[in-house]
C-alpha cells in the first residue's frame, strides 16, 4: 500500500542565537553571496520501510535566504510534491564571513556551511537527522536523511526519508533579494514540537 505525503507537513525549524538589529553586509559575507535570487531545481523523496524502499515523490526543489540581519540568516529548503504534499526546512543561524552555522550546546545538534560543504546533525527522541552537501553561489545539492524513531504521519517507527535537493541559479548584477518572495504561513515541526512560521514562496 502506498502511502501518499499528503498526510505530513515536515518543517523543521532550528534557532541559533542571533542579533536582531540591522548592519552592513560585505559582499564577502554568507548572506550576499548566496542570497538574493532563489535556487529553483527537482527535490526527491524516498521512503524507506524494513530496509527497502517503500514510496518515491519526485517535485520541485527551492532554495531561499530570507530574514536577514547583521549576522544571522535563515536557508529555506523547500521541496514541492503537488497534491502529495511538501516538506520543508528552515534553519537560522549566525555567519561570519562565507561561513554559516547554527550551533547549540548539545553538540548533537548542529547545522553548518563552510567552505561550501553542508553538514549537520539533529538527534532527539523521536527522530535522527543527518545533512550532507554542498552549496556554491549558482549550484546547491543537500541529502537530508530522517531516521523515525516515533511513528509521524505516513512515516512508521523505525522506517527512514531520504531526501535530496538539487537546485541552480544564474547570478546577474540585478538579481532581486529572496526577502522579495511572497511569504506564506505554514506548520513548523521543530524539536520542541509544531508551531507556524512563514516560509518564502518564489
Amino acid at each position: 500500500m502506498r502511502v501518499f505525503i499528503g498526510l505530513l507537513t515536515l518543517t523543521l525549524l532550528l534557532v541559533g542565537c542571533t542579533k536582531e538589529e540591522d548592519g552592513e553586509i560585505t559582499k564577502e559575507d554568507f548572506a550576499s553571496v548566496y542570497g538574493g535570487k532563489p535556487f529553483v531545481g527537482t527535490a526527491k523523496g524516498i521512503q524507506f520501510q524494513d530496509g527497502a524502499e517503500y514510496y518515491t515523490w519526485n517535485g520541485e526543489g527551492r532554495l531561499a535566504l530570507i530574514e536577514t540581519t547583521a549576522d544571522s540568516v535563515s536557508i529555506v529548503f523547500m521541496a514541492d510534491f503537488a497534491s502529495e504534499g511538501e516538506i520543508n526546512f528552515k534553519v537560522r543561524g549566525k555567519f561570519e564571513g562565507g561561513r554559516f552555522h547554527m550551533e547549540t550546546e548539545d553538540p548533537q545538534i548542529f547545522f553548518r556551511v563552510a567552505d561550501e560543504k553542508i553538514s549537520g546533525n539533529l538527534d532527539n527522541a523521536a527522530q535522527d537527522m543527518s545533512f550532507e552537501g554542498t552549496m556554491k553561489q549558482e549550484k546547491v545539492n543537500m541529502v537530508m536523511e530522517v531516521l523515525f524513531k516515533e511513528e509521524n504521519g505516513p512515516f512508521a517507527k523505525g522506517s527512514s526519508l531520504k531526501l535530496s535537493f538539487d537546485a541552480s541559479r544564474q547570478v546577474t548584477g540585478d538579481d532581486e533579494d529572496g526577502e522579495g518572495c511572497k511569504m506564506r504561513l505554514v506548520p513548523i515541526w521543530g524539536p520542541n514540537g509544531m508551531t507556524m512560521g512563514m516560509v518564502p514562496d518564489c
